[in-house]
């Protein structure tokens, strides 16, 4: 086991996403019908932890090179001449 893998089984619980975090939110805890705030407040997020925040950085890598992956040839391909009318068309029409 490598030492940045035993500090990741040291690091504290990850706290759940902000999206799992406002689906939750509502509900009475025993799967009932979805209760109201009184305060109307949202709860405050806590800040990410440095171990989240890598988490969020690495998964923004793999992200971002599979996008790349992807889509950097049909990006890189011309547009249709008849597309780049169009473009011009809409351009020279005035708006109101």
């Amino acid at each position: 086991m490598t030492p940045s893998e035993a500090a990741e089984l040291h690091s504290p619980p990850v706290a759940p996403s902000n999206a799992a975090g406002s689906m939750a939110q509502g509900s009475n805890g025993r799967g009932g019908k979805p209760t109201r705030r009184s305060s109307g407040a949202a709860p405050r997020a806590t800040p990410p932890t440095p171990a989240r925040r890598g988490v969020d950085q690495a998964f923004d890598v793999w992200l971002n090179r599979g996008l790349h992956q992807l889509y950097d040839d049909v990006a890189k391909e011309p547009l249709p001449e008849e597309l780049l009318r169009l473009i011009e068309q809409d351009k020279a029409t005035p708006r109101k």
